[in-house]
């Protein structure tokens, strides 16, 4: 296999799993919220609380696999 068959690969395998990272993060933030406000009785404070650190956390995801794949190239 071509070096750049390979690259263009890994390329497409990691843009695969960009998607699951964002949703993932926001689905483990917004559950780490929705667990502490049931255990702490403050719904749902904690819940936006921990789903914006989610939704920052996908897409500095995001901001990292973007810088890398312009360095790249």
């Amino acid at each position: 296999m071509k070096n750049e068959t390979r690259k263009y690969l890994r390329q497409l395998a990691m843009a695969s799993t960009l998607g699951f990272q964002v949703a993932l993060s926001v689905f483990i933030g917004l559950a780490m919220g929705v667990w502490l406000d049931s255990w702490l009785g403050t719904f749902p404070w904690l819940a936006l609380v921990f789903m914006i650190f989610g939704v920052a956390a996908g897409f500095l995801n995001y901001y990292r696999f973007a810088k890398k794949q312009q360095q790249d190239e």
